[in-house]
């Protein structure tokens, strides 16, 4: 068995999620004209993961989830969970404090 660094497991689950993410472009109709277009943000979380800001482009998919009706297969939904477990925290929003395991915070 091959044990990958969890780096490395999460810059694979994270282009994994937004791969399915990008794979649903009549998702833009629901953005609003007042945010990041679906198409900027979906180069803007891609730009995170490529330069390893691996917790913002996590922050950038919650957020986007949370407010656009993308549909995930069960296999990303369980690549998100992996991620969230792994780096320990939802967002840095006053409301997700409570799902927050990081020291630092």
């Amino acid at each position: 068995m091959i044990v990958i660094s969890d780096s490395a497991l999460i810059d694979a689950n994270l282009i994994f999620i937004v791969q399915e993410m990008k794979a649903q472009p009549e998702i833009a109709q629901s953005y609003s004209p007042a945010t990041l277009s679906y198409d900027h943000q979906m180069d803007q979380i891609c730009e995170f993961i490529d330069t390893g800001e691996y917790g913002l482009a996590y922050e950038y998919i919650i957020g986007a989830l949370g407010c656009s009706p993308f549909k995930m297969s069960g296999a990303a939904a369980l690549k998100l969970l992996e991620i969230g477990l792994l780096m320990g925290f939802k967002s840095t929003l006053e409301g997700d404090k409570r799902f927050d395991r990081r020291p630092y915070r």
